[in-house]
Parts: structure tokens; C-alpha cells; sequence
């Protein structure tokens, strides 16, 4: 059954009929359809006959609206939503309990829209609110630092917000990940023009219209759906956005790079990975296999934190490997909305191919496959972009599979020798997102974790994301933080207010250039 829920004045939304889903533009707190009359549909992934949304497609002048309102809101500041952190911070806070109170809803539209599995999706609606009150908590705690000086002046750093932001958000966790942007940036008291993927529109519909019922004031958030190419680029281009917030692949981080630096505009991008999971001979050989085909399979790999690269000591590779392939060959594949299911399909057609262009590639390649490469059989499937879980022995570290990032199921394995060529495999990519290692031997682990390039190391756990830590990466993986106080620093600019306060009028740096 589709989903069209309407939101009921207590906040809390009920359904009300079967159709797709119709996702308006919000903006200045109206919604409204596209000015050139075009709409974005989406296909349900697990069953692409159904069409679970049809949003409408922001034009470029909408777009020009949509970034003009939320610079006239941050300029005039006429609801005080940078002024009052109160403010924010009963809108923030209200905002997580609307979305706990709705959760089971949104779990659905995930669902639904991206084919994660019920029993993942539940848990990141959950965990999306868990960040909205986290920042929530911030927004009034956002202190500088003053100080007198020798010479009798007063200095006092203060922070603020930098301004407009935009806000290009990915579609494999939709609730999380504009989470991580949105809160913080609120929190800051900034405004914002938010672009949702285009595969999950109705997710981020849903959101903004809880955060309004949350009471977030006219025109502080604006939502723009849209072509990467037509609606994130004309955010990107505009000179009236002052920052740029980006998740998704590396090719379109580099474009926003290149954009943004025309403007000097201030950017974060959460970009690809290719994660390691290195176990140790003395690991508990049970959690880890269960930890990595957690970290590896959820959200069907799609997730660029996935620790997609197995790298197992010699002593133990063969006994590890069988205990990896013994739980992936069990994992439940088909109907996300089906509570034991453990993978859905990927997000569409595309990608589906791309991914086994990539079990090809191993094929050609001569690795061993141990399991899965393709689609299943289920004739119940046969509509959905499914493909079995897949895990490939004895990869090259240096091919095509353990090098690009194919953002589906597939894992690669590798085995070392000695502690150094462990860390030299890990590192031995263009990514540094995240990594794993497991070890009870916690001075390894700790020294491992040192000289891993990423920037998130889990020791004896993994893909765990608390609010209170970050999430962003080295090298090719990004630029900036998510999350935890670093993540709110990226929407605040450090102001130096200077002050003479000894009342001469003659200081003595004014005689470099007047004489008495």
C-alpha cells in the first residue's frame, strides 16, 4: 500500500488514501508546485511497477525564490530565529519528539522509497531525532572567549552563524543524513535551501512539514526538489548562498569544489569510501563476523561508511572466511516491508547493473566468488532491483573491485602477514572514511588505530555513528565533519570584536605612521 498521510494539528501524521505520494515545494513556509509544471516520479525499488511519489521539480527559478527567501530570513532575521537560541532550541527539540512520535510512518516512506529493510529503517528514523536533540542542546550554548590585553584593549571571539546554506542531501539514509546537516546548522541560526535526492523526495517532504508543525518559522528552511545537474547546481552557482553542505559521490564533490571556490564559499562534503575491516588472530571471531556482515550488508552496502574490504590474517582466513560466508548465505533477501527481511533491492536499475558490472570485473579478474553475483530467482522479485549478498576470496588489493567504490553487496577479502602489511593494505586507497579493526589485544588495537588514515577507526565494533562522536574522512573521503561539536563548528564563522579601552589618543602604533 502507498502511503498519503496528512499531518493532523497534533503533529502527528495519519493516513487518509491510496495514491502516490505528492511532494510539494516548501518555501517561506508555503507549499507549492513547480512554476514550470514538471514533476519527478519514483518507482517503488522492491517492485518498479508501483510509483510510490510524484514530486514536483523545481525550477531554476524556484530555486532563485527559494535561495532569496532564505537570504531575506537571515538578513532581516524578522522571526529572530538567529537572535533567539531559545527558539531554536524548542524547535529542535520538539522536532525529535514529533519525529519519534511518527516514526513507524517514516520508516515506510524509507522504505518505500530507497527499499531499505523495516528493521534498519526504524532505527534511523530514530536515530535522525536522536540528532535533532542533540543540537538542540547546543543551540544555547555557543559560547567565544574574551580576554584584556597588555596594552589595555579588550578582545572578545564571538561565533556566528555563517549564513545561508545549501543543503544537497543523499538518498541511502534520508532522515540521518539531513539530520547531520540540517540540526546543526539550525542549531547555529542559520537558514537553509534543502535539495533531497531526487530518489527520496517524499522523505524529506514529510521532515520539513514536521519541522514547521514543530514551529519552525517562514522562510528558515526552503525545499527544493530537483536534478543534481538543474536544481543542486543553480544552489551551488547562486552568490547569495554563503555555504554549500554536500553528500554523495566524489565526481559531483569535485563539481561543488570547483563551483563554490568562484564565490569563496564555504564547503563540507561527506564523499566515497572504501573501508577496511582488519581482523586479528587473537579477534573474537564470532562478534567480528557479525559486526563486518552488519557494517558490510546493511542498507544492501549501500552506505559509504560499508566496511567493504575484508583484510584477515593468514592464521586465521580460512576459518573467518567460512563464518562470513555461513551468515551472508543466510541473510534473507526481498520485500523491505517484510520485518525479516535482512536486505532489500538496490536503489534502481542503474545501479543495479553497475554493481554486477562489478561482480563481472571480479569474475574477469580470476577471484574466487564464494557466494551471491547475482540477482536472485524469486519470481515474487523479479520486478525489484535485488541483487544476493556477494563476498569474493583472494582480491588483488590493487583491482578494480577493493580499489572503486561500488556502493552495493559486495565484499572483498584479502589476507596479510604481519601487523605492518595490515596497515599498509588498509591504507592503501584513495579513500579514509571509516575503518575497522578487531583485536583483544587493546594496544594493538589502539596502535593500529593510529595509523589507519580514516576518520573513524571502530575497535572490536563497527558502523556505530553516536551523535556525540563525528563522521566525515580523509583523503579523497572529504572535506569537514558531521556531528558532535565539530559538526556544528562548520556552520559558525569566529568574529574578532577589538575594543581600545584605555581612551588615549595617541597609542603607540599610530607614531609608524604620525609624528609628533
Amino acid at each position: 500500500m502507498n502511503i498519503s498521510p496528512i499531518l493532523k494539528e497534533s503533529g502527528v501524521f495519519t493516513l487518509v488514501h491510496e495514491e502516490p505520494n505528492r511532494a510539494l515545494l516548501i518555501i517561506n513556509g508555503e507549499e507549492m508546485k513547480s512554476s514550470a509544471g514538471t514533476q519527478l516520479t519514483r518507482e517503488n525499488p522492491a517492485d518498479s511497477r508501483r510509483i510510490v511519489t510524484v514530486a514536483e521539480e523545481a525550477s531554476r527559478d524556484d530555486t532563485a525564490h527559494a535561495v532569496e527567501t532564505a537570504r531575506e530570513a537571515f538578513d532581516k532575521d524578522s522571526t529572530n530565529w538567529t537572535k533567539d537560541f531559545k527558539l531554536r532550541t524548542r524547535v529542535l527539540n520538539k522536532t525529535a519528539e514529533l519525529i519519534r512520535e511518527n516514526s513507524l510512518l517514516l520508516a515506510r516512506v524509507i522504505s518505500l522509497e530507497n527499499g531499505m529493510p523495516m528493521r534498519q529503517a526504524k532505527p534511523q528514523a530514530l536515530a535522525a531525532a536522536d540528532v535533532f536533540e542533540y543540537y538542540g542542546g547546543w543551540a544555547g550554548k555557543i559560547y567565544g572567549q574574551s580576554m584584556y590585553l597588555p596594552n589595555g584593549a579588550f578582545i572578545a571571539l564571538t561565533k556566528e552563524p555563517v549564513g545561508v546554506v545549501g543543503l544537497i542531501t543523499p538518498w541511502n539514509f534520508p532522515y540521518t543524513q539531513t539530520a547531520r546537516k540540517l540540526a546543526p546548522a539550525l542549531a547555529a541560526g542559520c537558514t537553509a535551501v534543502m535539495k533531497p535526492a531526487s530518489y527520496t523526495p517524499y522523505s524529506a517532504y514529510l521532515l520539513v512539514n514536521l519541522m514547521m508543525k514543530a514551529g519552525l518559522p517562514k522562510g528558515i528552511v526552503n525545499l527544493v526538489h530537483g536534478k543534481g545537474s538543474v536544481t543542486g547546481a543553480a544552489i551551488v552557482t547562486d552568490r547569495r548562498v554563503d555555504m554549500v553542505s554536500f553528500t554523495g559521490e566524489n565526481q559531483t564533490g569535485q563539481f561543488i569544489m570547483e563551483k563554490a571556490a568562484k564565490d569563496m564559499k564555504r564547503i563540507g562534503l561527506e564523499l566515497g569510501g572504501k573501508a577496511p575491516f582488519v581482523v586479528f588472530d587473537d579477534a573474537d571471531l564470532d562478534s567480528a563476523a557479525r559486526g563486518l556482515v552488519f557494517g558490510m550488508y546493511r542498507n544492501a552496502g549501500q552506505a559509504c561508511g560499508s566496511t567493504t574490504r575484508l583484510i584477515v590474517s593468514k592464521n586465521i582466513h580460512d576459518t573467518f572466511v567460512d563464518k562470513t560466508v555461513q551468515l551472508v548465505s543466510s541473510l534473507r533477501v526481498g520485500d523491505p516491508m517484510q520485518d525479516r527481511v535482512d536486505i532489500g533491492p538496490v536503489i534502481s536499475k542503474d545501479q543495479q547493473e553497475h554493481i554486477l558490472g562489478y561482480v563481472k570485473s571480479g569474475l574477469d579478474d580470476g577471484f574466487d566468488l564464494l557466494c551471491g553475483g547475482k540477482a536472485p530467482t524469486d519470481e515474487n522479485l523479479k520486478h525489484g532491483y535485488f541483487i544476493n549478498p556477494t563476498v569474493f576470496d583472494n582480491v588483488d588489493n590493487d583491482s578494480k573491485i577493493a580499489q572503486e567504490e561500488i556502493f552495493g553487496p559486495v565484499l572483498t577479502v584479502m589476507s596479510f602477514g604481519s601487523e605492518a602489511e595490515a596497515i599498509e593494505t588498509a591504507n592503501n586507497t584513495l579513500y579514509g572514511l571509516t575503518a575497522a579493526v578487531w583485536t583483544r589485544d587493546s594496544a594493538r588495537g589502539f596502535r593500529v588505530s593510529r595509523q589507519i588514515k580514516a576518520g573513524t577507526v571502530w575497535i572490536n565494533d563497527n558502523y556505530t555513528q553516536p551523535p556525540e562522536g563525528i563522521w566525515g574522512g580523509f583523503k579523497q573521503s572529504g572535506i569537514g565533519r558531521e556531528l558532535g561539536p565539530y559538526g556544528l563548528d562548520e556552520f559558525l564563522e569566529v568574529k574578532q570584536v577589538y575594543m581600545d579601552t584605555t581612551g588615549t589618543p595617541n597609542r603607540p602604533h599610530y607614531s609608524q605612521v604620525i609624528s609628533d
